[in-house]
């Protein structure tokens, strides 16, 4: 998901504000090419706490 969604995925209150704790609270993107970061459910879900074992395997799973 992109950078947006992912934001409020996570309860954030700006995208803004989610980038600015990407690396330290939540985790980088899979997917960094040129402007485009896109995260995975999976990996935003343990930053969160909401991680289950019925998750996603890879970013090949999403396509």
């Amino acid at each position: 998901m992109g950078s947006a969604m992912a934001a409020g995925y996570v309860g954030e209150v700006s995208v803004e504000a989610f980038l600015s704790r990407v690396g330290s609270e939540y985790p980088g993107p899979v997917v960094a090419e040129g402007r485009r970061r896109l995260w995975l459910k999976r990996d935003l879900d343990h930053a969160i706490g909401n991680a289950t074992e019925e998750m996603v395997a890879d970013a090949a799973d999403i396509l």
